[in-house]
């Protein structure tokens, strides 16, 4: 069974922007509800369970764009170097996700001993905000590609 081509690609963008946004909702949420998601270790709460979604949407979000990039190689006659700076980018951005997870965990282990952590908030915002910048891009190259996104 074929999947018709206009539904993959709006439910492409529709991840694109549900990702964009619980991304930005994540970024929020850690700092507003730090206490709960690095103290409080015994329940999980409905914020903590909305970020655990909004970063398997990322996550999702992630694997399909790079499968979207590398799919394009076949059709492209030219700005292949573009794509290939893409591609690099996407590559690190999956990378940012997993640095972001470290840095996590490292502010949630020295945050219960009472450690200052402010160097690991630094590099754990850079990480999302050069993953939040990628899905922009993403998003502005599915604008582009499709012209008008709903036709």
């Amino acid at each position: 069974m074929k999947i018709p081509a206009k539904l993959l690609r709006d439910s492409f963008v529709g991840l694109a922007i549900l990702s964009t946004g619980f991304l930005m909702y994540n970024m929020l949420a850690i700092i507003i509800f730090r206490k709960q998601v690095f103290l409080e270790r015994d329940t999980i709460s409905c914020a903590e369970l909305m970020m655990i979604i909004g970063f398997g949407l990322v996550v999702l979000f992630d694997i399909m764009s790079l499968l979207w990039i590398v799919s394009g190689f076949r059709y492209l006659k030219e700005g292949f170097a573009g794509s290939k700076i893409i591609l690099f980018i996407a590559v690190l951005s999956i990378i940012s996700l997993f640095g972001a997870k470290v840095m996590v965990d490292e502010i949630g282990r020295e945050y219960i001993l009472g450690w200052e952590v402010i160097g690991e908030w630094i590099i754990l915002y850079v990480f999302l905000t050069f993953h939040l910048v990628y899905n922009f891009l993403i998003i502005l190259k599915l604008i582009r590609t499709y012209n008008v996104i709903w036709q």
